[in-house]
């Protein structure tokens, strides 16, 4: 009967609804199969996860053998089965949706899962199944989860260092080490403007954020009015042509619309002349 041999531990899952009758005789059978020597438990498959059995306990786990066959092996099930039992031990599900316990098993970490196969099922078993029911027999690897072993291609370490490794042994006193004082040149000892250290604290960067509050937009807006002022007082026209007027003036003149004027004759520009426009 479903493989059980003697002294083994077998876990028979069950849900409702459930003949009585048929699950106690079933109970027995296993309790025969087993002996003495083995132990039968029995677990509603919705308290299967509060339950609380010992990791790796069970040789073999039946679930979903009695009508209607509807198993519900969802991922959270399945994972307390695989705990629970022994590496190597099995689980046999008969179910009506193959594919979906196949599936569902493999992704909960079971082998060896087998391909469906016709339930044997008693006379009075078919008389109530609409639906094929097949049978999957699946296993837990043959290990534990967490464990570990060693690779066949693994090198031990080499206590003794790799010709291609550098060694410098700092208590040799032959070995001189540089001064880092000597590595800084004259300009890295040179402290910056503390005023070209103010960045935005939003963009990262000497630039104000769209809704700045720390100063630094007011502080940006006073050095761009410095430069446009010195830029008042330092113009100089670069084709010397600027006094005859528009018809002799570049595109980008600061004189343009104004009337022409003598050579050397001071001219007051407008306040927005010279203004950064980016």
């Amino acid at each position: 009967m479903f493989g059980v041999k003697v002294s083994q531990k077998v876990l028979l899952l069950w849900s409702a609804p459930v003949d009585t009758e048929e699950l106690q005789a079933m109970v027995g059978d296993l309790k025969s199969a087993v002996g003495a020597e083995g132990k039968v438990a029995v677990e509603n498959v919705e308290m299967l996860v509060s339950s609380g059995h010992s990791a790796s306990h069970f040789d073999l786990i039946l679930a979903g053998i009695f009508p209607p066959f509807k198993f519900e092996g969802s991922l959270n099930i399945l994972g307390e089965a695989l705990r629970v039992l022994k590496p190597g031990g099995g689980l046999i599900i008969r179910t009506t949706d193959s594919a979906t316990t196949q599936s569902n098993l493999k992704l909960a970490g079971f082998a060896s899962v087998s391909q469906p196969e016709d339930a044997s099922l008693t006379d009075e078993q078919k008389r109530n199944v609409v639906s094929p029911v097949s049978e999957i027999t699946c296993f837990k690897p043959n290990f534990e989860v967490g464990s570990s072993m060693k690779l066949s291609f693994a090198k031990a370490p080499s206590a003794k260092p790799s010709p291609n490794t550098w060694n410098i042994n700092l208590a040799d006193d032959d070995v001189d080490l540089a001064d880092p004082d000597d590595l800084l040149t004259e300009e890295d000892l040179i402290r910056p403007d503390p005023t070209s250290l103010k960045v935005c604290g939003t963009t990262g960067k000497r630039k104000a954020c769209k809704n700045c509050v720390c100063g630094l937009k007011e502080e940006l807006d006073a050095e761009d009015k410095k430069k446009v002022e010195e830029n008042k007082k330092n113009f100089k026209s670069s084709c010397g042509s600027c006094y005859l007027g528009d018809a002799f003036r570049c595109a980008s003149c600061p004189y343009l619309g104004m009337p022409a004027f003598k050579p050397g004759e001071k001219v007051k520009l407008a306040e927005s002349t010279l203004q950064d426009a980016s």
